[in-house]
């Protein structure tokens, strides 16, 4: 007889655990729990790659020995999409460059320190998917030891009614764990109301006031995990980052004096220009140096002009990019 267990999308509850704690160890019932405003997610499963080793020279099919799971290269990532509030952007930032409280700045001189296996770290996260195991008694999903690698904030007018859009991607070298793991205080409920385009009072590039239809800006930064401890549940020795964080956006704005008053930027002259999005109080984007990167015209029912742009820091202790929220 089939098995009648299922689990229908909307009972299923994301919440992050945070605060202090050896990497690689899932924060508990009395932890610091948050249910952040998700719209979308995926779920990762304890798994493994196949690798096939070379065939021998006339043979046309592939052997069971030459078959190789490699749980010891594997990566667990999940992108959860969320209102744009305060909490889901300061939570992203501190899981990415160590920034959780207002403003959270990224510069040249970022570090998020020690990425080691059993050491503390207040950076990392746990992700809790309640209701979303495939047991019926083991009903939660369990990622321990999350790290962000890329924080995207998006505000359109034509998209949500103008509300801001945080879709953050985190990573994991601990495998995945089907559990039962109840909060034993309810966890916070993230109840704040999400920026929105419609109350930006400053749009500005290099001083010239743009009238935005969207914008889009990504942070990111690249993770490897560190090689494998045992041949139990693989886990890994730890992160590296093995690269410089990045910063690049895209704004689209009505084409119209102040585009073109941008003419020697767009043309392009290696010369770093201010950028600067906000609302009048308690939201701030700002992005002291950034090149406009290859900028056109886009045909809609009106003329648009996309400013593709990439964020630099002037020197090691500048920002790169700074988020004021509250």
């Amino acid at each position: 007889m089939a098995e009648t267990n299922f689990q229908p999308r909307g009972d299923v509850k994301v919440i992050m655990g945070s605060g202090a704690k050896a990497l690689g160890t899932a924060h508990v019932a009395d932890d610091t729990w948050n249910a952040l405003q998700v719209v979308d997610f995926n779920i990762e499963h304890a798994s493994a790659p196949v690798e096939v080793a070379p065939s021998r020279s006339g043979v046309y099919a592939q052997m069971e020995k030459q078959g190789h799971h490699r749980p010891d290269t594997q990566i667990y990532e999940v992108t959860l999409t969320m209102r744009g509030t305060p909490t889901s952007v300061l939570k992203s930032c501190l899981s990415l460059f160590s920034e959780g409280s207002s403003a959270a700045a990224l510069s040249g001189a970022s570090n998020t320190g020690v990425m080691k296996d059993g050491v503390s770290n207040a950076d990392q996260v746990t992700l809790l998917f309640e209701n979303a195991g495939s047991d019926e008694t083991n009903v939660d999903v369990v990622m321990a030891g999350c790290m962000a690698t890329q924080m995207v904030l998006r505000e359109d007018v034509g998209t949500n009614g103008g509300e801001l859009v945080v879709e953050t991607t985190f990573i994991s070298g601990y495998q995945p764990v089907e559990t039962t793991l109840t909060p034993s205080s309810t966890p916070t409920l993230d109840e704040a109301a999400p920026k929105n385009i419609f109350d930006l009072s400053t749009s500005t590039l290099n001083s010239q006031v743009l009238v935005l239809n969207n914008f889009e800006i990504t942070i990111a930064r690249p993770l490897a995990r560190v090689h494998h401890q045992n041949i139990t549940d693989y886990k890994p020795f730890g992160y590296v980052q093995t690269g410089p964080y990045e910063v690049t956006g895209t704004l689209t704005a009505k084409r119209d004096n102040d585009t073109h008053d941008l003419v020697s930027q767009i043309k392009g002259d290696s010369t770093g220009i201010a950028l600067s999005l906000g609302e009048s109080s308690n939201f701030t984007i700002s992005c002291p140096d950034v090149m406009i990167d290859n900028s056109k015209p886009e045909v809609s029912d009106f003329l648009l002009q996309t400013i593709p742009f990439r964020a630099f820091a002037e020197n090691e202790a500048s920002n790169v990019i700074s988020i004021t929220i509250a």
